[in-house]
């Protein structure tokens, strides 16, 4: 089962088939107004950003296993540079282990650390790093075992 996944809404929104979507009580915006605006991000507001997420998500997650999903699916711009730094074409359909996405989010980790971001191949777009701190979270708590990325709908 597949859980669709929708970060640039006035919230973000999941939706399986066949179920009633899931508004969490948080958005992109939120989390660049919390701190993830700057880029680099600085450590604590990486921190920051990944409680905001968790204090959110927490309450949906009985809803986000009923029915149980194993694949989270995006099709959002903000989250295409996710597929390069992974070694993909930025244009194709690719799903990514949960592994993959982690080691991704653990460079931006580095650059919050000082670390150059163009050295590590991440994207200097204070948008996908929120995204990234979403569906990282997502992943984990939800159970998820995978991403599909998708190129976005016109």
């Amino acid at each position: 089962m597949t859980l669709r996944l929708h970060l640039q809404e006035a919230t973000i929104r999941l939706q399986a088939a066949h179920a009633a979507a899931v508004v969490l009580p948080l958005s992109l915006d939120d989390l660049l107004a919390a701190g993830l605006e700057r880029f680099p991000p600085r450590a604590a507001a990486l921190e920051q950003a990944i409680q905001l997420t968790e204090d959110a998500l927490m309450p949906a997650i009985p809803a986000l296993r009923q029915p149980p999903a194993t694949l989270l699916e995006c099709a959002d711009p903000v989250l295409a540079p996710l597929l390069p730094a992974t070694g993909r074409d930025a244009g194709a359909t690719a799903t990514l282990s949960i592994a993959e996405v982690e080691e991704v989010f653990d460079r931006l980790a580095r650059v919050a650390a000082g670390v150059p971001a163009h050295s590590l191949g991440l994207p200097a777009h204070p948008g996908f790093a929120a995204a990234l701190v979403v569906v990282r979270e997502l992943l984990h708590h939800v159970g998820l075992a995978a991403l599909r990325v998708m190129p976005a709908a016109d």
